[in-house]
């Protein structure tokens, strides 16, 4: 079933020769050789190329290099008569040469080398020996298509991918595959007149209308007429370069001098704007108008755009212009969509403008920004002619290539139209152009899978399963693609590194492949995600990879946590050293404070002892101490001749137990509170002894001393002398 099926495909193929589309496939494209001796589709659709001995994989727009260690494949005995693969699950793949056997696992895609050991039942027993397998034997149908084909004499292998298309390997010449599209576009040339109506404007009458360097001419019903400055009045040159219809009888008219106006065939006149207007000098050379509506008519040049009131004849800016012109100020050409909608064609981006806002949106993902020309197809839709190619726009970017019979050249300017049978002409030359069937070219499929082709580590290749990375292995590339083979042009991307990007990486080259490449990327765990479109832009299932980038052994769980107790640890070190240093300082602050403490004390006893007058705040080393004093003094000094007054009566005025006012005293000058109110009635004394003329005996009453021996004695004791002697100052006045 499977060598009729592959038959009839190629008999299909065969039947519809002159539109299909044949790809060569060469070293250049990565093929190691041109030696191609087996082509086998692996199940994630890569094609497994053996080139002589030396494999390689389908990356989507060339070829890959396998590695194989071929001093630990298997050795036949014997030598066999040709190359032979077999399957074994569908992740392993037994293949051999006249030599060798090789073992390749599809699910790491790299080549094992555990083959004798797995050399147990009978079949791979056989295999081993050099067995051909009915699946890759020649037949004499097969013969007859290689030869229709002219490949008789160089063909070895043959396979169909899952698009249905043909690969057919060659002795020497690398592969030729032939896609299962049929349609792609087909080639005018100068005698074509398909060339000159793309590069005409057709008015509203059905009229015709050409720039050339003898003047502007118009077709009507096959008849020619020439207009130039010898039939045309107020014509300055001949040589035009674009003409547009404003309305029915008038015209906008351009010549090479950039000379801009109104052009009325019926009349044969020419009014020129350029004197009217001076500000149109300014413009170097103008390349195109597009009417927006009955008045305004935008003007492009390849230096700026203006608006042209073609009523008032009045010049106004447009407003898209400021962003437009971030990019170019080169124009080259301009189109109206079926919904009113405005795209501009720049030297550096296509623009779609909308009228109502005048709002510009730069289209994204074209293979090339410098847009030449521009055309609507049947349906509407937009399609481009670049400096390299032909791209639709909408509904989405479609970039057409080789496959589709498209060269990678420079498109015309305003050079472009749609044929009345619904057929796209873009003219690449003076004399050459490409006509396609839009519907045709490009076919509505689903989007296919994408495929990890590659995965480099530090830019070294890396099996893609269960991906843990050293923490310096973070320099990735990862190469990606849809392995459409038919039409990979039309394939566009979108990727990315999540938790690292949130917002898509879109890739539309037209290779057929894309690539990611990140650059020291931080240890922890990501995800690549990938997807493909197809070409009405819808977007396929994702393919993920899961990465763990491992942190260094310094970064990893258990050091930090080594860290964190190795911190505390300094920590509780430093606090302990601290309080330790601060105790000492507390210790060492409050031993000093003691010290001064005692010295005020000492200083305070002493002003007590040796003054007369006694002072609160000097006798006392705080506010609380002299507080104290000034309630004693003024308790002793109400009762100051109360011969009865006692300390417990003292203690109860000043709101004190007895035994708080005998430690308060002792702790301030060392006495107790009853020598503490009979030292204060001496001093009381020795004052009234030195400012008044008071007997002795009197004094002694006014302190409250109940008899004059008793006073005498005391103030003996205190002074040092008797109260007379201290009076006369017969001695020196020490308090003792």
């Amino acid at each position: 079933m499977r060598k009729k099926s592959l038959l009839c495909i190629l008999l299909l193929l065969l039947s519809a020769t002159a539109l299909a589309t044949h790809r060569h496939w060469m070293v250049a494209n990565g093929l190691p050789t041109g030696e191609v001796q087996q082509i086998i589709e692996l199940p994630n659709r890569q094609m497994l190329i053996n080139c002589e001995g030396v494999f390689c994989l389908s990356n989507g727009a060339g070829f890959d290099v396998i590695a194989c260690d071929y001093g630990r494949t298997f050795q036949m005995q014997n030598y066999a008569k040709g190359y032979s693969h077999m399957w074994q699950g569908d992740s392993l793949l037994w293949l051999h040469d006249f030599y060798r056997v090789y073992l390749f696992d599809t699910r790491s895609r790299t080549f094992r080398y555990d083959i004798e050991p797995r050399l147990t039942d009978n079949t791979l027993k056989q295999f081993a020996k050099g067995k051909l397998l009915p699946n890759n034997a020649s037949n004499t149908w097969h013969r007859k298509c290689i030869d229709s084909l002219g490949l008789s004499k160089t063909y070895t292998a043959l396979a169909q991918d899952r698009q249905g298309g043909m690969w057919i390997g060659t002795r020497n010449n690398g592969i030729v595959y032939i896609s299962p599209r049929h349609a792609k576009a087909e080639e005018l040339f100068g005698d074509n007149p398909l060339i000159g109506i793309a590069r005409s404007m057709k008015d509203q009458e059905g009229r015709i209308w050409r720039c050339k360097a003898n003047g502007v001419e118009c077709e009507e019903r096959g008849t020619f007429t020439l207009y130039n400055k010898s039939n045309v009045k107020g014509l300055p040159h001949n040589r035009t370069t674009f003409i547009q219809q404003l309305g029915k009888g008038r015209y906008l008219l351009c010549d090479s001098l950039s000379t801009l106006g109104y052009f009325y065939p019926a009349q044969s006149a020419f009014t020129p704007l350029n004197t009217k207007l001076p500000t149109l000098n300014k413009y170097r050379h103008f390349v195109g108008a597009c009417p927006i509506d009955g008045r305004w008519t935008i003007v492009y040049a390849q230096n700026g755009i203006l608006m042209l009131d073609t009523q008032a004849d009045t010049i106004a800016a447009f407003p898209p212009a400021a962003e437009i012109e971030r990019y170019a100020t080169k124009y080259n050409c301009m189109m109206r969509d079926n919904e009113g909608g405005l795209w501009i064609g720049t030297q550096n981006g296509l623009f779609q403008v909308e009228l109502a806002t005048w709002k510009a949106q730069r289209i994204e993902g074209i293979r090339n920004n410098c847009i030449r020309s521009l055309a609507l197809d049947i349906k509407g839709r937009v399609w481009a002619g670049t400096s390299c190619g032909i791209s639709r726009i909408t509904p989405s970017v479609v970039n057409l290539g080789n496959e589709d019979g498209i060269p990678a050249t420079n498109m015309m300017e305003r050079a472009a139209c749609l044929t009345e049978d619904g057929q796209l002409v873009f003219v690449s030359g003076g004399s050459q152009a490409v006509m396609f069937q839009p519907d045709s070219i490009i076919a509505d499929t689903k989007p296919l899978p994408v495929v990890i082709t590659a995965f480099r580590v530090n830019d070294h290749d890396t099996v893609m399963e269960d991906i843990r990375l050293a923490h310096d292995q973070n320099y990735l590339t990862i190469q990606f693609s849809a392995l459409d083979y038919a039409a990979p042009s039309h394939t566009r991307y979108r990727y990315r590194l999540f938790p690292l990007e949130q917002e898509w990486n879109i890739v539309n080259d037209g290779s057929g492949k894309g690539s990611a490449h990140y650059m020291a990327l931080q240890p922890g765990n990501y995800r690549f995600e990938v997807q493909a479109s197809s070409p009405d832009g819808k977007w396929g299932e994702t393919n993920i990879m899961e990465i763990e980038i491992l942190p260094p052994l310094w970064l990893t769980w258990w050091a930090k946590t080594f860290y964190v107790l190795l911190t505390l640890c300094v920590i509780a070190v430093l606090i302990h050293l601290y309080l330790k240093k601060r105790k000492q300082q507390m210790e060492r602050i409050n031993e000093e404070r003691i010290n001064r403490l005692f010295e005020l004390r000492d200083e305070a006893r002493h002003k007590f002892a040796q003054s007369v007058n006694i002072v609160p705040k000097e006798i006392s080393t705080n506010k609380e101490e002299e507080i104290l004093v000034e309630k004693l003094l003024k308790a002793i000094g109400e009762n100051m001749d109360n011969i009865d007054y006692t300390v417990d009566q003292m203690a109860s005025d000043i709101a004190m137990s007895r035994a708080n006012l005998y430690k308060k005293t002792q702790q301030m000058l060392g006495i107790t509170p009853n020598e503490f109110l009979r030292n204060v009635r001496l001093k009381h004394a020795a004052s009234l002894l030195e400012q008044t003329d008071m007997p002795v005996n009197q004094v002694s009453l006014t302190v409250g001393f109940q008899t004059a021996r008793y006073f005498s004695q005391c103030f003996r004791q205190m002074f040092g002398v008797t109260p007379t002697e201290y009076r006369n100052g017969e001695v020196n006045q020490t308090i003792n």
